[in-house]
């Protein structure tokens, strides 16, 4: 049995499920699914529709999400695969797409796909995914206040659990770094006896988890008392940034948690490739040279990212930087910080939001007379098409860096090679996306 909460994708057969969510009510898309062919419906309250058949069954429950997730535990508990859990502040997603390739060597992997790393998305993931016992499933699990990554384990309890790394995101919810570091670690927690805790052992507060259980612990990292160091990678990583060793060690630690030989697990290093929107370098207009990391963004991240621009070789550095959301009381002065790294290494700085804006008029003339500013990225796409605001020629090295919700994209989308096809290199490209 196959389930959808998107009428717009769903497929004849299916079931789907309506979710209440903060903008739409899937209980208003049930005609929808029916005249697409939906073989039954998952409500929470009644809904009248018409069927010219009596084959759509209904299923009434209390929460449809509560619902699923207890079908989809109920198969991990039926079929009993080993579970590999990835979470952090930054680095989540390339991380876990890194243990499923080095994984893949040797066994039948199933991963979570996308930012699909809430109790719904996990559920949609292992519901409607084929695997067996011999399985490796490689879940990525993100929150945004404390117990939400308790709440995933107790639907789908790791056997191993990555933690990345602990840094000031999500603060507007999480209120302290502490509580971030206290909902990571509940990741750790969450092991038996005999599971293993992959930890990044140059992060302080990553490195304090092995605390939190009994068993073993893999410890990655640069520190000369890391169980794994960079030395371990035998190949050329096809990744920018510094962070890809991170991404990479921890990746080698589940690897060799589950008795790959090092010849496979760097076979499956060599073999990456880089996520949509995640320092993704990408081929521009005029020979331009673009660095999307437009998937999110909070200050560690982007400071990342400008480094990673400045190591391009190039004539023009230009920066396109839009807001980091979730940032609470430290917004403000994070914005202001970011903006005046950007300033220091690039030719040109770009800016979108509120944020930035606000950020902006707190900084000395100097810096602000270096500024172009505008409220949203369909502002500067709108403006580039009209040959203003940015003028592409050979030799620059572009970054677009900025939170989900700026849609940062769009720039990168403009500025992109009429050659290569935006759907397989940028985010948020589908159907669904394009409505928002």
């Amino acid at each position: 049995m196959r389930y959808s909460k998107d009428t717009r994708s769903i497929e004849p057969g299916e079931y789907y499920v309506a979710i209440k969510g903060m903008h739409f009510d899937g209980h208003d898309f049930v005609q929808d699914a029916i005249r697409k062919g939906a073989a039954g419906l998952v409500l929470e309250r009644p809904v009248e529709f018409n069927t010219s058949t009596n084959t759509v069954e209904v299923i009434m429950v209390d929460n449809s999400e509560k619902y699923l997730a207890e079908q989809a535990h109920l198969k991990i508990k039926t079929i009993n695969p080993v579970i590999v859990a990835v979470t952090g502040s930054i680095g989540k997603t390339n991380t876990k797409n890194a243990i499923a390739t080095i994984l893949e060597q040797r066994f039948k992997v199933v991963s979570s796909q996308g930012n699909l790393n809430t109790i719904l998305g996990l559920s949609l993931t292992i519901l409607n995914t084929d695997f067996s016992a011999e399985t490796k499933l490689v879940l990525e699990m993100g929150a945004s206040r404390l117990g939400d990554i308790a709440a995933l384990c107790a639907y789908f309890p790791p056997d191993i659990s990555v933690v990345t790394n602990v840094h000031e995101v999500h603060l507007a919810s999480f209120g302290t770094v502490e509580t971030v570091a206290q909902t990571k670690g509940e990741l750790v927690s969450a092991l038996k006896s005999e599971g293993v805790a992959c930890l990044n052992y140059d992060d302080p507060w990553v490195r304090e988890m092995h605390h939190l259980h009994r068993g073993r612990t893999i410890f990655y990292g640069k520190d000369k008392r890391s169980d794994l160091r960079p030395d371990a990678i035998g190949v050329e990583l096809p990744l920018l940034g510094d962070h890809a060793v991170y991404m990479a060690l921890a990746a080698y630690g589940v690897g060799r948690a589950l008795g790959l030989s090092k010849g496979l697990i760097n076979q499956g290093l060599s073999a990456l490739k880089p996520e949509k929107g995640r320092l993704f370098k990408l081929p521009g207009l005029q020979g331009i040279t673009l660095i999307d990391d437009s998937y999110n963004a909070s200050p560690a991240a982007t400071e990342a990212a400008l480094t990673v621009m400045r190591q391009q070789a190039g004539s023009r550095y230009i920066v396109f930087l839009g807001d980091m959301l979730e940032l609470g009381e430290r917004a403000l002065q994070e914005h202001a910080r970011m903006i005046r790294s950007a300033v220091k290494i690039a030719d040109q700085v770009i800016l979108a939001g509120d944020l930035m804006a606000a950020a902006a008029a707190t900084l000395p003339r100097e810096i602000r007379d270096r500024l172009a500013l505008y409220p949203t990225s369909v502002a500067i796409t709108d403006e580039i098409s009209k040959g203003r605001i940015y003028r592409p020629t050979r030799g620059d090295v572009v970054l677009v860096k900025g939170s989900q919700g700026m849609r940062m994209e769009r720039i990168t989308k403009v500025l992109l090679h009429p050659d290569v096809d935006p759907s397989e290199v940028l985010p948020r490209q589908s159907i669904s996306w394009q409505h928002i």
